[in-house]
């Protein structure tokens, strides 16, 4: 498969847009998925996840390695916060009964974790390969520690994460600001797609329907992921795509013009006791990331159906 080789780090099992997001860098022939990593509580279970949405595309030999990683953050963890990451009221899986305990049981285990796996292949495609992050990024920072000369061979890093538009300390990030320190301060070039922006796509109650009505293994598996999630989704008006917008714009490096980017000077807040994890503008030295600043959302909507109605 030709196309631009990507790694996708990610959590599927909370949100239902990791699972669309995940199918439509699948499918897009400008993209080769060369592996897939899971982080945060569960990552072993989220790996069934991202299989069973493989079997579902490309058969048994889909030809993607796939690995658990970091299942708690970089910075100390509290026993009370640690329990609300794990219990049922926390970061749960019941979302996905989409992945039953039998398929579980017939997988073989994965013998290799999420950072070496990112660095095995970041190493196999030098200087080829891009990291997209979808969840925290606890991983990648991670494998930067581990080996450090995969720096200079990753050729970009996506992420969906931070917020410099509104006060806000965005999930991805605030989950582990020392992680998304150590991956903003890489010296690798950086998108960063903000939560402001990225929120402005969402799957309508049409567009649904539409992904319901189309009949395929992969809309049916789609819309059940989709069915299930929905009585956990609170005040969403529907699935809202921000993990998308790192794939999507790697696609193309936002020629296409999807979203409008400028480049800035980003770091993380990982110290104060109210700022922690809230991501900061310095308007000194060279930028360091292009940040989204708008989208077109009817452009992305259609480049999406399109894609999964296929």
């Amino acid at each position: 498969m030709s196309g631009q080789k990507l790694i996708i780090d990610t959590d599927p099992g909370d949100d239902v847009d990791d699972v669309l997001a995940l199918a439509f860098a699948l499918l897009r022939p400008e993209l080769d998925v060369r592996a897939i990593t899971t982080v945060t509580p569960f990552s072993d279970r989220r790996v069934h996840i991202v299989r069973k949405l493989l079997r579902t595309l490309r058969g048994d030999d889909h030809g993607v390695s796939v690995a658990a990683g970091m299942r708690m953050p970089l910075r100390r963890v509290e026993t009370d916060e640690a329990a609300r990451m794990t219990d049922n009221g926390g970061y749960v899986l019941n979302h996905y009964p989409w992945v039953t305990p039998e398929e579980e049981a017939r997988e073989a285990p994965v013998d290799e974790d999420a950072a070496g796996l990112i660095i095995r292949t970041v190493n196999a495609h030098d200087g080829e390969a891009a990291v997209v992050c979808i969840g925290p990024t606890t991983n990648l920072a991670v494998a930067l520690r581990r080996e450090p000369e995969i720096a200079g061979r990753i050729r970009w890093i996506a992420i969906m994460g931070g917020e410099v538009h509104l006060n806000r300390a965005e999930h991805n990030v605030a989950w582990d600001p020392h992680a998304a320190e150590i991956v903003l301060t890489a010296g690798i070039p950086l998108f960063l797609g903000t939560w402001d922006v990225t929120r402005r796509f969402v799957l309508t109650p049409e567009d649904c329907d539409l992904l319901r009505r189309r009949g395929t293994p992969l809309t049916d598996a789609l819309s059940r992921c989709i069915d299930l999630w929905s009585p956990h989704k609170g005040g969403k008006p529907g699935p809202v795509m921000y993990d998308l917008a790192p794939i999507l714009w790697s696609l193309d490096r936002g020629t296409a013009g999807y979203y409008e980017t400028r480049p800035m000077r980003v770091h993380v807040e990982t110290r104060g006791e109210w700022t922690r994890g809230m991501t900061v503008v310095r308007h000194q030295g060279p930028a360091n990331a292009v940040v989204t600043v708008d989208m077109r959302a009817d452009l992305v909507r259609g480049l999406y159906l399109e894609t999964v109605l296929a």
